[in-house]
């Protein structure tokens, strides 16, 4: 029988941590909690692996949020810059696909809800813990939104990013729940849907 490694247990303390976190909340979720689910022996693994509670929470966050990062980048490089009214609509789409199909599987599901739940949490700054993640397609997509919304105060607008945020976590736990649900749920539909949503919200005269 092979040993519990270093790395093992570190895995297993992330996993549970994601799925506990997005079940329950962030703020109801126990040490204790966490280090049973996760089959860990001693109560203060997560403090020896991670150094906090606070540290863990970061590392699931990016853990699989840089995975997403490339696929981003990648879309975002196929955006043509010159599609005139398409434009925001076309950068939207390419930044939300990838965060929707983690929703085709179980352990995507469970992180977007991890993620809301996270963004929800007012103790936790999210524009902080994404640029611990180095997340350039974040900062390329803000650039290139900003540029397309030139007739809203700059105050407005970084309110509505920061909320088209949140927007789009609850847009992909809205598609994860459909999915798991086994409710028709094309993707092509509801990345449409979502990226025109969000383009709508974005878009509205300033107050």
């Amino acid at each position: 029988m092979r040993k519990s490694t270093h790395s093992d247990t570190r895995t297993a303390l992330m996993q549970s941590a994601e799925r506990l976190f997005a079940e329950k909340g962030i703020g109801t979720v126990s040490v204790k909690e966490i280090t049973r689910a996760a089959g860990a022996r001693n109560l203060s693994a997560v403090h020896y692996h991670f150094g906090s509670v606070e540290s863990l929470i970061k590392e699931v966050f990016i853990e699989r949020f840089q995975r997403i990062e490339r696929d981003r980048l990648v879309r975002l490089a196929k955006v043509d810059t010159s599609a005139g009214e398409n434009r925001l609509l076309d950068l939207l789409h390419a930044a939300q696909a990838p965060f929707l199909e983690t929703c085709l599987d179980e352990d995507g599901r469970r992180y977007v809800r991890f993620c809301l739940q996270l963004a929800s949490d007012p103790r936790f700054d999210m524009a902080q813990i994404i640029a611990e993640a180095e997340a350039v397609s974040i900062l390329t997509l803000r650039g290139l939104v900003v540029d397309c919304l030139k007739h809203l105060p700059a105050e407005v607008l970084s309110t509505r990013l920061r909320q088209g945020f949140k927007i789009s976590l609850m847009q992909a736990v809205e598609y994860a729940d459909r999915v798991e649900d086994g409710s028709d749920a094309p993707f092509d539909e509801a990345i449409r849907e979502a990226s025109e949503t969000l383009a709508g919200y974005l878009r509205a005269p300033a107050p």
